[in-house]
């Protein structure tokens, strides 16, 4: 969020307000201290996150921050199988030779932690089960930890060194943006 969404932000705290604390206002400094929270979701982003905890919730109280951020970003259990799916995709897609970025520096640290981006071409089909267990149980370990991995070098450029030719797995194309190409 910026600045000039304190206003829509503002708005969106009085609606949960009316619905959650009885229509009771929330003050100027809860409103900061969630804006604060929150500042990194596009406003648009935390309005719909805030109208589907409107819909589903049935607790009284106000929801906490990380009530708003698991609503956008989902539990940890579907962020990880979601990013398994991911893998999945891009190990049948671009395979173990090209080096991939995800845009998810947390996919990046626990696919260089299971063996590297290599070793994905040597799982067999039978121990996929395994591998996404291991994967899932990861993920969520290193997403507590946090990870800036910005993409995964593949055999091509492990063998040959030089510029990563870099295949861009979903939104990957705004981390290097962001953060500059740089090796792991």
């Amino acid at each position: 969020m910026q600045k000039q969404d304190k206003t829509r932000f503002a708005k969106v705290m009085a609606v949960l307000a009316e619905i959650f604390d009885q229509g009771q206002e929330p003050s100027e400094i809860k409103i900061a201290l969630y804006f604060t929270s929150l500042s990194e979701y596009e406003i648009e982003v935390i309005e719909r996150a805030a109208a589907a905890i409107i819909k589903s919730r049935i607790y009284p109280a106000f929801p906490k921050p990380g009530e708003i951020v698991q609503e956008i970003e989902g539990s940890k259990e579907t962020q990880a199988i979601s990013a398994w799916g991911r893998v999945v995709d891009a190990i049948k897609g671009a395979g173990p030779y090209q080096s991939v970025t995800f845009g998810d520096p947390i996919i990046h640290a626990v696919i260089q932690f299971m063996g590297g981006w290599p070793t994905t071409g040597d799982w067999l089909e039978d121990e996929m089960v395994w591998k996404q267990k291991e994967f899932e149980r990861l993920y969520a370990v290193i997403k507590a930890r946090g990870s800036d991995m910005i993409y995964l070098p593949g055999i091509i450029e492990l063998q040959n060194g030089g510029a990563p030719d870099v295949v861009t797995i979903g939104d990957g194309r705004k981390m290097i943006k962001a953060q500059g190409r740089a090796s792991p």
